[in-house]
């Protein structure tokens, strides 16, 4: 964690930043474009944890599953109406340890289901899904469907946290009716305040010509200095809209028609809004 010292010079590096959000502010009557921050990898680290889930705003958090602070967070963060999922272990291409409630490519239909569920009730209050890694087997179609079942069945929602451009998991979530999205940017793989700043900046570029991103960050420190300084700008400035992920999905859902059965049990899923929440759809 920073010294007071170095919190005040990150501040001050940000203040030209944050004025370029407000003077970028939308002058149009257009909806507001929305920003679903995710932040992965929470559960190991208490402290870093607990930053997370203080970040301001309907921040979503994703848990990885059988970790010693992930359902103690997950009950902290469910009574700050922020959004809940599971971060699903799943096997990768470069080799690296996935932690308990791995699913891998070895595993038949029973044991990946199995797995999931276990995993789905280590974490109260979960809304979601996304995968941890999960290079290989977001690319194998009978993996997906078997996953999908799960949370089909459960009335979650899926995000493709895209970590191999070959994914097939849209695909399959969009087959099992679930409501689906996937990642646009990574925050922090240069974990640099210019890193930040850019990648930052590429998400704010994305949902003002798309009307939506999905940015995915992790609780490093750095990150963590870097967002607890901006969201309080982002919402000073109205630019974008920070909004959960399962209220982002219910909204698309609202706008594009998705089957109506799948929206009620999300809507079933959502707290109600606080202060800093989204709105529901019918308010927009």
């Amino acid at each position: 964690m920073q010294t007071s010292k170095q919190k005040v010079y990150l501040r001050r590096l940000l203040a030209g930043f944050a004025a370029t959000l407000i003077a970028l502010t939308c002058a149009t009557a257009s909806a507001t474009p929305s920003l679903v921050l995710i932040i992965d990898d929470v559960g190991n680290n208490g402290p870093l944890g607990e930053r997370a889930v203080a970040l301001p705003g309907p921040v979503t958090l994703a848990f990885l599953p059988h970790t010693p602070h992930a359902a103690r967070l997950a009950e902290k963060a469910a009574t700050q109406g922020k959004g809940i999922m599971l971060h699903a272990p799943m096997a990768n291409a470069t080799g690296a340890a996935l932690g308990p409630g791995a699913l891998t490519e070895d595993m038949d239909q029973a044991h990946i289901q199995q797995t999931l569920s276990d995993s789905l009730d280590a974490i109260p209050h979960v809304q979601g899904v996304n995968n941890h890694m999960g290079s290989v087997l977001t690319a194998k179609d009978d993996a997906m469907r078997w996953v999908m079942e799960v949370i089909d069945k459960r009335g979650l929602f899926f995000i493709d946290s895209l970590t191999n451009p070959e994914s097939v998991a849209g695909q399959a979530a969009n087959r099992a009716g679930i409501m689906t999205a996937r990642r646009d940017v990574f925050l922090d793989n240069d974990r640099s305040l210019e890193g930040l700043v850019s990648q930052f900046q590429r998400a704010l570029d994305i949902a003002q010509r798309d009307g939506s991103v999905v940015l995915i960050g992790h609780p490093y420190p750095e990150t963590l200095d870097f967002l607890e300084v901006i969201l309080p700008r982002l919402k000073e400035a109205g630019e974008v809209r920070l909004t959960r992920a399962d209220q982002y999905l219910v909204q698309e859902a609202w706008l594009t028609g998705k089957p109506s059965g799948t929206l009620s049990r999300l809507q079933l899923r959502i707290p109600a809004a606080g202060p800093d929440n989204a709105s529901t759809p019918s308010q927009n």
